[in-house]
């Protein structure tokens, strides 16, 4: 009977075993998978999938409002968006244990497939129900390919080789997020909403076959029914239950909901008691876990986390609020208010690219993620000084200063959790590392709104007893913030209005300065790690 004792009770894990610093092994000895043209091609397919996912989160952000119009559900509209952002994290943290069964390919393709019926499904929906669902689906398949990318970039290159190419993903991600809000403004105006969608289908195509034909990494061995066996079910549902009502609940709280209601309450009750059986479930049942939560013992997978959760808050502030300052307090249209995050875009590509050169000459990546999140939390401070009267000029100087760090942070973060374990446990803590960055992202929009709209009420409340015939207008504006510029209103209540907004988003990006603070306090805890300069072993071949 005691060789069939599961091996995960007979051992205590500790810092000083192989899990948490990795050893050589004779199998790791290759310096990266793929070079020179296949390694460039392979790069371009992945940066493909990249692009879908970061510019679908952004798209729909200065559109969803007319497409809500147009379906005469503009109380619902924001769920254009969370349905995606909610969809994405739930599912991000178990593609990781997936590929790890399926393989790395055969799951990119899923994920691509999925997202492309999702996209397919967007376009063609007559309602805004259909749209809001349709729109879940995209999620599940945006998920995996976030996740996805920066699994298959820890197959194919070393530690050390890995934050110049990461440098490439980021920036795509920054301009993708940046310009989306941009680009969707452009397609509303002159186009119909759908195409919005239709433009996913031939590069979802494109990327797929370039996978397919480009992408060679060892698949793991065993038949289909096999791979199938070792899939954590209970696990995986267990997970995206817990989340997936957690979520709902940040995301219906002050805006569907009052955060006391009994639906918000529920949620974040019963997703609670979900998520601590799943913990328990994966300590202790299944042979391979979707959530290896045992590494959370680890030193650096813990802090890299808990850092990933605040510096998710942090990054996704700007990236939703200043269009939205630019729209009201600047009346910039809603193209306009999009470009206010092309520097921001662009810092952080020079600052990814100049973190990825100074990690793989020196193998220093904490000095890296300090200077990145301490840079950031800068930036989103300065934000603090901003009103009616900040130039065009110093919000564009802000932008630069915090994309900068952005960039810096984004792509050597994950690394302090990726070198602290064994290459079979890369995937995992990979999509792990992502799900609480994600987590953020949500928390930013949920809690930054919730500041926001409770400040604008007393602010609003204010500018309505002063011009009681304009009631029913300024309370339209508050819904629709572009309907500042086409609104016939006096110049003093437009003033008024925008210094209402100026003031609410001030005490937002105070609490945004303060959480970007905690994730570069957390990451003074990381333990250096040596970078490798071989590869780990994640599959077998």
């Amino acid at each position: 009977m005691q060789s069939n004792t599961h091996p995960r009770q007979q051992t205590t894990l500790t810092e000083s075993q192989p899990i948490a610093t990795p050893t050589p092994d004779a199998r790791e000895t290759r310096t990266q998978l793929l070079s020179g043209g296949k390694l460039a091609m392979a790069i371009i397919s992945l940066d493909l999938s990249m692009f879908l996912a970061a510019i679908d989160m952004t798209i729909v952000a200065t559109t969803y409002v007319p497409i809500g119009d147009k379906f005469n559900s503009l109380d619902r509209a924001e769920w254009i968006i969370s349905s995606y952002l909610i969809a994405q994290t739930a599912f991000q943290s178990i593609y990781g244990k997936i590929s790890d069964v399926l393989g790395r390919v055969e799951t990119m393709v899923l994920a691509i497939i999925i997202f492309l019926i999702g996209s397919i499904l967007c376009a063609v929906s007559n309602s805004l129900n259909m749209l809001i669902a349709s729109r879940v689906i995209q999620g599940i398949g945006g998920g995996g390919l976030v996740s996805m990318v920066l699994i298959v970039i820890a197959d194919i290159l070393n530690e050390r080789q890995r934050g110049k190419y990461i440098g490439v993903f980021t920036g795509t991600w920054g301009l993708s997020a940046a310009i989306g809000p941009a680009l969707g403004g452009v397609i509303v105006q002159n186009t119909k909403w759908q195409v919005i969608f239709w433009i996913n289908i031939p590069i979802c195509v494109i990327s797929a076959a370039m996978i397919v034909f480009l992408l060679r990494i060892p698949r793991p061995k065993g038949s289909w029914k096999e791979k199938v066996k070792r899939i954590d079910f209970v696990g995986s549902f267990l997970s995206l239950v817990g989340i997936t009502l957690i979520l709902l609940a940040l995301a219906w709280g002050g805006r569907d909901y009052e955060w006391n209601s009994v639906a918000v309450i529920c949620c974040f009750v019963f997703g609670t008691v979900v998520i601590i059986a799943c913990v328990f479930y994966e300590w202790k049942v299944p042979q391979v876990p979707i959530i290896p939560v045992r590494l959370f013992k680890i030193r650096n997978v813990f802090f890299s986390c808990m850092s990933h959760l605040f510096f998710g808050f942090g990054f996704f502030g700007p990236i939703t609020f200043i269009p939205q300052w630019a729209l009201v307090v600047k009346q910039a249209s809603n193209i306009t208010s999009g470009l206010y995050l092309l520097p921001f875009a662009l810092m952080m590509v020079l600052g990814s690219v100049s973190a990825g050169i100074f990690t793989a000459k020196t193998g220093k990546y904490r000095e890296m993620v300090w200077f990145g999140t301490a840079v950031l939390t800068l930036g989103n401070g300065l934000f603090i000084t901003l009103d009616t009267n900040t130039s065009v000029g110093k919000v564009m100087g802000f932008m630069i200063v915090g994309g900068f760090g952005l960039g810096a942070a984004l792509q050597t973060l994950p690394l302090a959790a990726q070198a602290a374990v064994t290459g079979k446990h890369l995937a995992s803590i990979t999509a792990v590392a992502l799900f609480f960055r994600s987590v953020g992202n949500i928390l930013a929009v949920s809690v930054l709104s919730n500041i926001i709209q409770n400040k604008l009420k007393t602010q609003i409340a204010v500018v309505i007893e002063h011009f009681p015939t304009y009631a029913q207008t300024i309370l339209h504006i508050t819904k629709d913030q572009s309907l500042i510029n086409k609104a016939s209103i006096p110049d003093e209540l437009k003033a008024e209005i925008m210094k209402a907004y100026s003031a609410s988003l001030r005490d937002a990006f105070i609490v945004l300065t303060v959480f970007t603070g905690i994730s570069f306090l957390l990451s003074l805890a990381f333990k250096h790690m040596p970078l490798k300069t071989t590869l780990k072993k994640s599959l077998e071949d």
